[in-house]
């Protein structure tokens, strides 16, 4: 097994170049650092005779790529994630700053701390590794950071400095000690590949997920990996925790001493994706321990550790070469369930085919299901498809007393309570099955949509970035996941995952329509209009669909299109909502008269339906106006209108105004 490239955060004092040179001396293969003071806002720029002693510093290593074995960690200050514009402002150029050090000094990594959103701090009443986002407050500091490195990245442009965003503890209102935070700012930015990911142990443990056992570390890790990425992680601390798990405390230990376990560092150091990850040591700089630097002791104990996993994985290759020792795994294909959410949620599922197995479970003991209980899945899986929801219950039950863990069983109670509009019945069991096995699709995309239904949009993305990352061909996760960023309001980002969709599945009539929603409200009319006549050739004409066109003609100036969809939308449906939108388009277009005959057919049909009175009022408005407010029946009819739709709907300060306005 290669060795890790073993290195420490080391003290610039005296030159930056210095750190090299200790790094060196301590026969360490990375290094980080602070290019600058890291509690100050401001600081002299690196003259040239600095950068000229750290390039012939690192020539003299002798490290192969060295710049991917270099970090820089930015200030302490920086809060990309501040409600407050100063500031954040500030943070954004003491940031720009950071990268342009690093950029001068061929610096690969800069780490920084996502920041705080500094609104209402979350506390998880218990560790859980599917926690996501809980609050408004973390998810519009979220947006902050994202929308800041973009500015950042705007006025960058061709730096190669990636910025790696850490994993904390969650103390306060720091963000990032969910693992989903750190995926949705990447989803946000209009750029990801500038930003990666460092990982310390000792935040994601005093944040709550549990690495105290080889199983639950790899699970940790597989989590990780179906978030975030492993191929997104740069850099990782290698730091124990004196806080306790779930403790929230930020504070080091030597390796050994600490709550995180040798299992965690196991994990950590015999997974393959992360042998090119510089592994830093950010542990106490106290006197040497008998005569040796502290720095040599960690990485002598984590020596040890990989040795055992070196070990291990050696026996288990023995044994896995034994003939009798083979195993056949199969998977079958996923059938599809397909979401569509347009401008509200409402989910219409299919019957779904159960993988027998999975290639990548997360889990040690978890276990396959024998044949006797693969027959009864299936027995239950036929039940569910023709509606006969409770037999296939109490077979998926019966299962899961036999065998408490198999993810089917709980997938399978999940879509009979997901069936029967059950969703907070649903999602512990699609929950269940993921912490299972993160790799099983259905678990994560059931997870998904259980929780949309329940509105807990911010955690529903988490579970449909898993289940795209199980099967990165799902058209079905990608639209959802669109219509959870819809929700969310990021028109920008569900478009992204919107044209996914269309990409893996042309005829999916629902996302063109989720495109054509994001299209529209970034401001593209022409472009959703486009999608919207796509969906409608691929799929039935809904109402939501045709009031979408009505809104994507009008924005676009093409009143005559809109009139006549609009008069083909009251066709369809006869509804005050139908009516009140080709009352609208027909005043769009200039026909006034026409448009008020629409308006009131609404408010027949529904005589509290204020957005048609509001139509009548400004109709009448007009009328009276143009008149030079001589025709008192149409400035009765106006007041008339609008003491209606206020009745109705008393929060209108924009009717109010106009009462005030024009004396009515």
């Amino acid at each position: 097994m290669t060795k890790p490239l073993y290195g420490s955060h080391l003290s610039v004092a005296g030159g930056v170049h210095l750190a090299i040179e200790e790094a060196v001396r301590l026969q360490m293969d990375a290094v980080q650092i602070f290019t600058k003071n890291q509690r100050q806002w401001s600081s002299p720029p690196l003259a040239n005779e600095q950068v000229e002693l750290w390039r012939a510093a690192v020539r003299a290593t002798n490290w192969s790529h060295a710049p991917q074995r270099i970090v820089s960690h930015n200030s302490y200050l920086v809060n990309l994630a501040s409600p407050d514009d100063a500031q954040r402002l500030k943070s954004i150029a003491l940031q720009r700053d950071e990268l342009e050090r690093c950029e001068k000094l061929g610096i690969a990594w800069c780490v920084m701390h996502p920041g705080a959103h500094l609104g209402t701090p979350r506390r998880p009443s218990s560790p859980n590794i599917l926690r996501a986002l809980p609050n408004a407050d973390e998810l519009a500091g979220l947006k902050r950071i994202a929308a800041s490195l973009d500015a950042i990245h705007a006025d960058t442009s061709g730096w190669k400095t990636i910025t790696c965003l850490e994993t904390t503890t969650g103390s306060g209102t720091n963000l990032g000690y969910d693992f989903s935070h750190l995926a949705i700012i990447r989803d946000l930015l209009q750029d990801p590949q500038r930003v990666g990911i460092c990982m310390d142990t000792c935040h994601i443990v005093a944040a709550g997920y549990d690495m105290s056992t080889p199983g639950l570390a790899k699970g940790v890790l597989d989590e990780f990996d179906a978030i975030c990425g492993l191929s997104n992680l740069r850099v990782v601390h290698l730091n124990d925790s004196v806080g306790a798990l779930g403790s929230r405390r930020d504070r080091h230990a030597h390796i050994g001493q600490g709550c995180c376990g040798d299992a965690c560092f196991q994990a950590i150091l015999g997974r393959s994706e992360l042998r090119a990850a510089p592994m830093i040591l950010e542990t106490p700089k106290e006197d040497p321990q008998n005569g040796q630097e502290w720095d040599l002791v960690n990485i002598d104990a984590l020596e040890r550790i990989r040795a055992n996993v070196a070990l291990a994985t050696t026996t288990r290759r023995g044994l896995a070469q034994r003939p009798l020792m083979q195993t056949i795994v199969s998977m079958t294909v996923a059938g599809v369930v397909v979401c569509s959410l347009l401008n509200a949620i409402g989910c219409r599922a299919s019957s779904n085919v159960r993988p027998t197995s999975s290639q990548t479970q997360s889990s040690a003991t978890l276990q396959e299901p024998t044949q006797t209980e693969q027959s009864k899945l299936t027995s239950a899986d036929q039940l569910l498809k023709q509606g006969d929801n409770e037999s296939a219950l109490a077979i998926f039950q019966e299962v899961l007393a036999q065998n408490p863990s198999l993810p089917e069983a709980y997938v399978g109670i999940g879509d009979v309570r997901f069936a029967q509009g059950r969703y907070s019945d649903a999602e512990p069991n699609y929950r269940r099955a993921a912490r299972l096995d993160p790799a099983d699709f259905l678990a994560q995309y059931g997870h998904g949509r259980s929780l949309q239904m329940l509105g807990r949009l911010a955690e529903s993305i988490g579970a449909y970035q898993r289940a795209i990352v199980a099967n990165p061909k799902s058209a079905e996760a990608n639209l959802n996941m669109a219509t959870a960023y819809l929700s969310l309001g990021d028109a920008r980002v569900a478009a992204q995952f919107a044209e996914r969709a269309i990409v893996l599945e042309p005829r999916n009539g629902a996302a063109h329509v989720n495109l054509g929603v994001s299209y529209e409200r970034l401001g593209r009319p022409a472009e959703a209009i486009q999608q919207y006549q796509a969906a409608a050739e691929l799929m039935p004409p809904t109402t939501q669909l045709m009031i979408n066109m009505v809104n994507a003609y009008v924005a676009d100036g093409r009143y005559p299109e809109a009139v006549n969809t609009a008069l083909a939308l009251t066709k369809l449906s006869s509804v005050p909502e139908t009516f009140e939108r080709l009352g609208w388009a027909e005043f769009r277009a200039g026909n006034y008269d026409s448009s008020s005959i629409a308006y009131r057919q609404a408010v027949v049909l529904d005589p509290r339906y204020w957005p048609a009175w509001n139509g009548i009022g400004v109709n009448a408005l007009n009328r009276w106006l143009a008149s030079e407010k001589r025709d008192s029946q149409a400035g009765d009819e106006a007041r008339r209108a609008f003491r209606s739709s206020m009745q109705s709907n008393p929060n209108q300060p924009k009717v109010l105004k106009l009462y005030t306005t024009y004396g009515l």
